[in-house]
Formats: structure tokens, sequence, C-alpha cells
């Protein structure tokens, strides 16, 4: 049996001078599915109930009753099954003497002597007639299955040659308002006015509707000819919609920096140099000065003096940027144009290359700055506050002045070293009940008036008591009762953050069996966390 690759090969004879032959050799040395018969007629009957691999039809001399319309009848068929889609391939025999020749009618002539090689000729013929069959299928396949992508795809396509157009999709048809019959065989030149700009490669396809011109884009896959658009295949891509966004773009843009111009809230961009370029009418007015006074300089202009010589003012705002706890409030104090001090609550966004490289910071602020009745600036609470005091006996006056104080202790440490405490707000007996002193109460016996944390020279006097290990521990209506106290609640149940410590979880351990409110200092970072029922609620930074 012969067989071509894992599928057995198909055999229809028919009959001729030879064929007696080639039946011999295919039925008594080989096996095959050989189907015979007597005409070409009665062929075209039996390839018409099912398919064959090839057809052996008897070629000039060998036809017994050889008619003059018998090898254009053959060739028509021939021409029929291959535009049909199948691999049948045409082999016609003829006698030679003592040979027998087998003419592929595509491939050329292979001649089958007589003898023991014949079938291995045969077989060789067969299976090289059968795989160029095969191979033609594939093509055909692939040619069918490009050509029903091209004609199903949204995009339109031309087909080009010498100039020329020789082939269109729908798509092109929809986009160009003409049909295939009147696009083929026009000149692209016609059809499109290409610009000069190769890269971009936009043009005008006409079109015959009412819209007279659309811009398109030329898309030209490898081997087309991407100069002048002579020959090969071409896709047009519609940048109506494109064109009309982004003139919507720039119109949303320019309305963009209007809104923030006359926006209430402050807008401040600047350069990874720390060069400010950008500040829109708020943040001019916030801080005191005209846009040429502002732009250009560089943004340590608007910080304090007295910051870290080592910190760059950059990383001050990346640190905001790159914050990812939901409910800290980033406070930073800043410098007016006439010296006095401005809190200003920011977020922050950076943004980067793809390779990393840091490209700009775009800050959003708000004003958080109130008067105190000395005249002084100091960080608004009014928004939040009533929130964090609900239900306890803290005074709003006195929350802000404890609040100002860890503020200060964050941002100046002592004697430029960073210093960590905590305050325990309200709810005084509870707290005193649920700690202890590690060292003798320094407030114990003195006189209210020099205990009130709302007096300015008391929140001072804080700053060295701030050293001392433990807690302070204030009643609601802001009289320093005690330092020094250590916690005696089990904090293992306290639910914070990753990365606090133990003056943290147990100051969060104790807003959970008091109606006290804790605010801490963390000694590393220099921020101050307020805590409420065992939860962080606020951080400032």
């Amino acid at each position: 049996m012969i067989v071509c690759g894992d599928l057995m090969i198909r055999v229809l004879l028919i009959q001729g001078q030879g064929s007696q032959t080639l039946v011999h050799d295919l039925t008594g040395r080989m096996e095959v599915d050989l189907v015979q018969s007597s005409s070409v007629q009665g062929g075209q009957i039996q390839a018409a109930k099912g398919s064959f691999d090839i057809i052996l039809a008897p070629g000039p001399g060998s036809y017994e009753c050889l008619e003059l319309a018998y090898l254009p009848a053959l060739l028509t068929w021939n021409q029929s099954v291959r535009s049909s889609g199948t691999s049948t391939v045409f082999l016609l025999y003829s006698p030679a003497g003592e040979s027998l020749v087998i003419t592929d009618i595509s491939a050329g002539i292979v001649p089958v002597e007589p003898g023991p090689e014949s079938v291995r000729t045969l077989i060789s013929a067969f299976r090289q007639a059968s795989s160029r069959g095969r191979l033609e299928r594939s093509f055909r396949t692939g040619y069918d299955l490009q050509s029903r992508v091209i004609a199903s795809m949204p995009l339109a396509y031309l087909s080009l040659e010498n100039g020329l157009i020789v082939g269109c999709n729908p798509a092109c048809e929809q986009l160009s308002g003409r049909s295939s019959e009147s696009l083929i065989g026009s000149p692209f030149s016609d059809l499109i006015r290409a610009e000069e700009d190769p890269g971009v490669r936009y043009g005008a396809i006409l079109h015959t509707s009412h819209e007279g011109t659309i811009p398109v884009r030329i898309h030209h896959p490898l081997g087309s000819d991407s100069g002048n658009f002579q020959s090969g295949m071409l896709f047009l891509e519609d940048r109506r919609e494109p064109e009309q966004l982004t003139a919507s773009l720039r119109d949303t843009e320019r309305e963009c920096r209007e809104k923030l111009w006359l926006s209430e809230t402050l807008v401040l961009k600047f350069a990874p140099d720390g060069i400010i370029t950008f500040a829109n009418n708020a943040t001019l007015r916030c801080f005191g000065y005209t846009e040429l006074g502002l732009l250009g300089n560089h943004i340590s202009l608007l910080l304090p003096s007295g910051l870290d010589p080592q910190a760059s003012p950059l990383s001050l705002f990346l640190g905001v940027a790159n914050e990812s706890e939901p409910t800290a409030i980033h406070i930073m104090e800043h410098l007016r144009s006439n010296g006095g001090k401005i809190y200003i609550a920011w977020t922050t966004k950076a943004y980067y290359t793809s390779s990393g490289e840091l490209t700009g910071l775009l800050c959003i602020g708000t004003d958080m700055t109130d008067q105190t009745p000395e005249g002084e600036g100091r960080i608004s609470t009014r928004i939040w506050r009533d929130r964090v005091i609900d239900g306890t006996d803290v005074l709003p006056e006195v929350f802000d002045a404890i609040l100002q104080a860890c503020i200060e202790i964050a941002r100046e440490g002592r004697e430029g070293k960073p210093v960590g405490t905590a305050f325990l707000v309200g709810d005084r007996e509870a707290v005193m009940a649920r700690s202890r002193q590690l060292i003798l109460n320094p407030f114990y016996g003195h006189p209210a008036e020099m205990r009130t944390i709302i007096k300015k020279d008391v929140r001072e006097m804080l700053k060295e008591y701030a050293l001392l290990d433990g807690a302070f521990v204030v009643s609601g209506d802001g009289m320093l009762e005690a330092a020094g106290r250590y916690i005696t609640v089990d904090a293992s149940e306290a639910s914070l953050p990753k990365g606090m410590g133990t003056r943290h979880s147990s100051t969060a351990a104790i807003t959970t069996v008091t109606r006290t409110v804790g605010l801490v200092v963390s000694e590393s970072g220099g921020r101050v966390s307020v805590i409420k029922d065992g939860k962080i609620v606020k951080v400032i930074g």
C-alpha cells in the first residue's frame, strides 16, 4: 500500500493503451486504493463521488479512440478540479516502446522503464505528485485565509501593482465611498494625496460623500514600496476620530490650565532639580509672591531655614508622594515672602520615565494655617479634629496646643537630636489607674497655672521632659498631670501597621480601654500619629 505520511494515496485510472501495465504494477507489486474507469466521462462521475489524490489518464498515443476534443476536455477537467480547491494531481501515461512515460502536467515527464525498478519509480512519482498537491492545497488554504482576514478586517486594504490598484477590501470601499469596480484599475495617486512627512505618512483619501476628504495614515508592511507606493500591500487608517480627539484634548488642556489658575486649591509643580515650573494664582497669593518672583526659583525658597542640611528639599516632597498610609495628612511648614510661617497639607504625585528616571513633581495643597492668640501661624485642625475628640472630655484648644507641641518636638528634637515621646490626653483618672511612674513625677504639687498646656512657655518646657522615658498624661482641660508614665495595659492586642514600635503599640493599647486620645512623636521618622480606640486615625508628617 502506498502511504504518503499518514494518508493512503487514492488513484483513479482511466483505461487506455498501456493501462494494463500500470494495473499490473499497481496491484501486483504494490497496494493502492485503485479505482478504474473505461472513459473520461466515467472517470468524471467517479471523481464526483469521492476525491482522489492522483488521476491517471491516457495521454497522446494511449487513448484507444483518441478524439481531437479529448485533450482539451482533459485539460478543462484538470482546471475545474484545481479551481475547486482540492489537491488532486493529473498524471498522463503514454507507451514509449517498452517503456511507459508518466507526464505530470505541472511538473514534467517521468520515464518508467520496465524491470524491478519500475515500481519504485512509480511510487516516487506518486509521492512527489501527492506532496506537491498537498503543498498547493496548503498555499491555497493560506491564501484563502489571508483573503478572508483582509476582507473582514476593519482597516482599509489596498493592493498595488505599478501604481495601479489591483485589490481592495470592503472596508476600503466603505471608507472611500467607491465600489471595488471603480477602485480596481485606477491609479493610486488619484485616490490618495500623500503628505511630505515620510515618518508620519498622513494623506487625504478622496471620498465621494459630502465629507470631502478624510485624513488617513498609510501603513506599508515589509515588502511594499514605502517611498512612492507603486507596488505591494497598503493599509489605510482612518484618522478622523484621533484628529477630533487631539483637537478636543488641546481644548481640554487649555480649560484645565485656566481652571488650575483660577482654583482656590494650591497647585505647585517643580522639576527634579527643584526649580519651580508652575504655580497657580492661589499658590502665589498664599506665599505672597508674584508669578515672576516665584517661577524659576528653587523650591527651598518656600521652606524654613532650620531644616536638616543633610535632607534634600526634594526628598521631603518625595516622601509625601511615596507614602501609602491612607489616613495620613502630610502637613509641611513653609515660609511666606514676608518670613511668616504657614502650614500646607500636600498631596504629591511624582512622575517617572519608563526607565525609572524622575521627571517632575506635581503638588496639590491646602492651607492648614490658623492664627494663635499671640498672632503666630499654626496648623488648622478644624476639618478633622471634632471626629477625633468626639466622645472624650478633651477640649478643642487643648488638642490643638498638644498637637502643636508634638509637631515642634518632631521637627526640632532636642539639641539637634531626634526625640520620640507620647501624650495621653483626656480621661485622666482611667489613664493614671492603668499606668505607673518610671521616675518622680515632675509636675506633682505645682499650681495649675504652671501646668496648663495652653501657655506657650509651658509647651517649651515639655521639650525638656520629652527626653524622659514614658508618656505624658494631660487632662481634658489641659492640665499636665504627669510625665514619665509607664503604661501597664497589655499591648499584644493592639492592631497597628507593621514597623510601629512599643511606644505606638502601648499607646494604642491604652486607648482601647480608656477614652483618652494618644499622640505619638516618632523618633525615627519625625511624624506625629494620632491614635484613638486602638487605631491610628491621622498621621502628620
